[in-house]
């Protein structure tokens, strides 16, 4: 079954990526996340969108609510650029998010995701993901918003120390992925149910990082608990 699948993927034509746009207007890169319109559903299946409008300002939290299935998860995968609609548009500052240059990416959006993926290196390169632009400071700046500074700091090397996940908790990667998501400071953060199988406390730590970090910038939730800390509107997907 697994070769079949692969068999399949290889044998799928390649999709064409938008051209890269003109410049937005300052009115359009005002606007971290506009969507207009958009349809979308898998292959020839039904929509799990139909005519779905959203706007998130700065400075403004909005958080998705639904029930199991409803397209949360992959509303977020349109608004990364991973898939298209099948009609209507999305633009981050203005731009279409599958053609946003990729040097550019990481300071227009970032995601933090329910789990936190590591990759091989130090606990420094799981913030920065060797990004030159990611300057010590903002590492640090970073690391203190989300209330892990004293944490990497007591390392064996500190942020020069390999990791590994047995450093850390649960929690505290997720922690790390938020450090991870604000270091280069995106207009946009979207956070794809972070707190789901964390216990109360840890939960309550998270948030708390969360509030400080979404400060005066735009997010997209799929996290109730969120949202009943930090207010903002809730859309509810059916």
């Amino acid at each position: 079954a697994g070769i079949d699948r692969l068999q399949e993927f290889f044998a799928a034509p390649l999709e064409s990526l938008p051209p890269a746009a003109a410049s937005p207007s300052p009115a359009e890169q005002q606007l971290p996340l506009v969507i207009e319109h958009v349809s979308f559903g898998y292959g020839k299946g039904p929509s799990l969108f139909r005519d779905f409008s959203l706007t998130v300002r700065e400075g403004e939290t909005v958080t998705l609510a639904g029930r199991t299935g409803v397209g949360k998860t992959t509303l977020f995968k349109l608004i990364l650029g991973l898939y298209a609609p099948r009609t209507g548009s999305i633009r981050i500052c203005g731009l279409d998010p599958r053609a946003i240059p990729a040097e550019k990416r990481r300071l227009l959006c970032c995601c933090v995701e329910q789990e936190f993926t590591a990759i091989d290196g130090s606990v420094r390169d799981q913030i920065t993901l060797r990004d030159a632009r990611v300057t010590e400071a903002a590492v640090q700046e970073a690391l203190a918003l989300t209330g892990m500074a004293e944490v990497c700091a007591q390392l064996p090397q500190g942020l020069a120390t390999p990791f590994c996940p047995a450093l850390f908790s649960q929690g505290q990667r997720q922690l790390l992925g938020i450090a991870r998501a604000i270091a280069l400071n995106p207009r946009l953060l979207l956070l794809d149910e972070i707190t789901a199988n964390l216990d109360a406390l840890t939960e309550r730590q998270i948030i708390r990082a969360l509030q400080t970090a979404s400060k005066d910038r735009a997010v997209l939730s799929i996290s109730h608990r969120l949202y009943e800390a930090s207010g903002g509107k809730v859309i509810t997907l059916s």
